[in-house]
C-alpha cells in the first residue's frame, strides 16, 4: 500500500482538530489534508485538498461527513499544491470530481509529467 506521507489518521472530531492541528508546534498557514474512513485498521483516502490559511476552520467544515483525517504543514503554498497534485495522482481519491485547481494568482503547473496540468 502506497504511504501519504501525511501525519495521522485522527478521528475528524473537533478535540483532534484543536490538540494536533491548532495546537502544533509546526503551524504554517500551508497545508494540505487528506478525508477518509478507516477500514481494516488501514486510512482510506477519499478527498486531498490544499488550504493556504486556517486548516482548523476548513477541517471542521467536513466534521460529520468523513470518519478521519490526516494532514501536514508545508512551507510554501507551491509545496502545499505540489503534494496536493501528487496525492491525487497516487489515490486518485474518490470524491475530488476533478483534478486540483492550482491557488488564485499563481501560474503553478502539476508536478506530474504525465498529468496534462503539467506544463
Amino acid at each position: 500500500m502506497a504511504k501519504s506521507g501525511l501525519l495521522g489518521p485522527y478521528s475528524l472530531q473537533e478535540e483532534y482538530i484543536e490538540r494536533f492541528v491548532t495546537n502544533s508546534s509546526d503551524w504554517s498557514s500551508a497545508s494540505v489534508f487528506a478525508l477518509g474512513k478507516i477500514s481494516n485498521k488501514k486510512f482510506m483516502i477519499k478527498m486531498v485538498c490544499h488550504v493556504d490559511g486556517d486548516l482548523s476552520m476548513a477541517l471542521k467544515d467536513y466534521i460529520g461527513s468523513y470518519e478521519a483525517f490526516r494532514f501536514r504543514f508545508y512551507r510554501s503554498t507551491r509545496s502545499a499544491f505540489n503534494k496536493q497534485c501528487e496525492l491525487y495522482h497516487q489515490f486518485n481519491p474518490s470524491d475530488n470530481l476533478e483534478h486540483p485547481t492550482r491557488p488564485t494568482n499563481t501560474r503553478f503547473t502539476c508536478p506530474d509529467p504525465s498529468c496534462i496540468l503539467s506544463g
